[in-house]
């Protein structure tokens, strides 16, 4: 649906709001359903993405710095933290472009610190992986790899000094971190979850896929029953669409869930332990 479609659809369906003059106007509901779309996302990841290679600042994320990656980043040799656009909730898989299987991760830095000794070099720098340290060791999901590949019933980590990474860790400032730091220079491909690129207006659609429209039209009306007049503040009916949208596009997770999410793999972590144990 258009966004014009869209609001004539709530002050219909939701708000009982046809007669000119209307209580809301086109920019204050517009703006409703923008707020929810970015709102579902955020708590459903509704849109994936694994081809749009920038943000190309767009609004919000415009500035001296200008693209943030969105899928596509270019790797450098011996940088190993990369900023990515702001739009992303969520980076769910890596893998550099002569790889034939994506790096494991996201790694958190507690897991780094305890089986991977001496990832973080003495200067504050992701240590390179063209630096011979053949004597780091990572172990995840009861795999282990030094120097080489060792596995046990896990998924099989590999220890890599010929120029690749071993890992990666996704921060909640929006970086991805690679360890250990690249010596190679060539693309790595991303598949993140993200918020829209850019708000919808009158005359395009949202981003997220015409199956949720209608419950956008919750979100908006919850916030439109919050208009502080005596002709449309409603807490009840604004309390009833909130738990309407709720329950199709779940709670809205806190800045420590949206962190978790982040760090922790979705591949379903076991708890590390020794190659062998």
């Amino acid at each position: 649906m258009l966004g014009k479609e869209l609001i004539v659809a709530l002050r219909e369906s939701r708000l009982d709001d046809n007669v000119l003059p209307y209580l809301w106007s086109d920019t204050e509901l517009l703006r409703f359903l923008n707020y929810a779309e970015v709102q579902a996302c955020r708590r459903a990841h509704l849109i994936i993405d694994g081809v749009t290679e920038n943000d190309w600042g767009t609004t919000g994320t415009a500035g001296t710095l200008g693209q943030k990656p969105l899928c596509l980043l270019n790797l450098l040799a011996d940088q190993a933290t990369y900023l990515l656009s702001p739009k992303i909730l969520q980076v769910r898989r890596c893998q550099i472009k002569s790889m034939t299987q994506p790096l494991p991760g996201p790694y958190t830095y507690a897991e780094l610190d305890e089986y991977m000794s001496g990832w973080w070099g003495t200067a504050g720098t992701v240590l390179s992986s063209g630096s011979g340290t053949a004597s780091t060791t990572i172990w995840s999901a009861g795999t282990s790899a030094t120097g080489g590949t060792h596995s046990t019933s896990g998924t099989t980590i590999t220890y890599r000094n010929n120029g690749y990474p071993s890992c990666w860790l996704n921060e909640p400032t929006n970086t991805v971190t690679f360890v250990l730091a690249p010596s190679i220079a060539e693309p790595a491909y991303l598949v993140v979850s993200r918020i829209p690129l850019l708000p919808f207006t009158l005359q395009t659609s949202p981003e997220v896929e015409e199956k949720y429209h209608e419950g956008l039209m919750d979100w908006a009306a919850h916030l439109a029953f919050m208009k502080p007049d005596s002709d449309t503040l409603n807490l009840n009916l604004s309390k009833l669409y909130e738990q309407a949208f709720e329950t199709q596009f779940g709670t809205l997770p806190n800045a420590y869930s949206e962190k978790m999410r982040k760090t922790i793999s979705q591949q379903g972590r076991m708890r590390p332990r020794p190659f062998g144990s």
